[in-house]
């Protein structure tokens, strides 16, 4: 093993002990985050070793002091990817409202990583982060577009519906298809007829995300549309049509279920299967 990476490594342990143990006035200390231990990691977070930084943001998200807050948010302009994706968690699980707009700007850091990290992050900071996110599905990049959808989909407040209806119709394909997984955990079903309409989409994971999301919906208005999808060219989209029939648990679908006993594809045989399951257990 090379003397730089038995350095890091060291380094790196060393860290760990301390995090691990020392509250900077003695071990064992847990009924309330000692101040001179968020200091300190405050100030690793500007330290010349990356690993450093990042277990320093680690254990911030752990403590959840707020005190720690802008310093995580300078960290998110880290040189490291690392680092910046540690500090963007610490600041979803710390969940102050201060850090949503950097996060909303990371959503256009250069690595897919980190844009996850901070969508993920603004998930869990909730109803602040609602509304920049809604404005984010503007934004002109496609991936911002797309990482948006999905946070709002975490968060499941009902003023995005609207906008992700409106996102449905997003150029890029991959934005439309979070819209509709999005539209399927809020379940609200101002949400049904869009996501009807969608299932004709020229993108065959746009038309399987939006049979997903009418099964988690459970409205009656799409069993004729999702038994048609069982006739798709696309075998993703048939088998995503059986699970959502099964889901919906309407009694039209029992012949076209056990028609598609005889697809093809075994997913897709084996998803009617379970839906007539379902059914037969309605």
């Amino acid at each position: 093993m090379n003397n730089f990476l038995m350095k890091n490594i060291n380094t790196s342990m060393i860290v760990l002990l301390i995090l691990s143990c020392i509250s900077f006035v003695g071990c064992g200390k847990t009924d309330e985050v000692d101040t001179d231990k968020v200091d300190t990691l405050i100030q690793w977070l500007k330290d010349n070793d990356k690993n450093v930084r990042q277990l320093a943001a680690e254990e911030m998200g752990e403590i959840k002091d707020t005190r720690a807050v802008e310093p995580l948010i300078a960290a998110l302009k880290d040189n490291d990817r690392s680092v910046r994706g540690s500090a963007a968690e610490a600041l979803g699980e710390i969940k102050d409202a201060r850090a949503v707009k950097p996060l909303i700007n990371v959503l256009k850091d250069d690595n897919s990583s980190v844009r996850r990290d901070a969508a993920a992050a603004l998930g869990k900071i909730g109803t602040p982060a609602v509304e920049p996110l809604i404005a984010a599905l503007k934004d002109n990049d496609s991936g911002v577009r797309r990482y948006a959808a999905a946070a709002l989909g975490k968060i499941k407040d009902a003023r995005a519906v609207e906008p992700l209806i409106d996102a449905l119709r997003d150029v890029d394909s991959g934005a439309r298809d979070d819209a509709a997984r999005a539209l399927g955990k809020i379940k609200d079903t101002r949400a049904v007829e869009p996501l009807i309409n969608a299932l004709e989409d020229d993108d065959g994971g746009v038309r399987r995300d939006a049979a997903g999301a009418l099964g988690e919906i459970k409205d009656t208005r799409a069993v004729e549309p999702l038994i048609a999808a069982l006739n798709d060219n696309n075998r993703s989209v048939r088998w995503s049509a059986a699970e959502a029939l099964g889901k919906v648990k309407d009694a039209r679908a029992v012949g076209p279920l056990i028609d598609a006993l005889e697809d093809d594809d075994s997913g897709v045989r084996r998803e009617a299967i379970e839906a007539l399951d379902a059914l037969d257990a309605n």
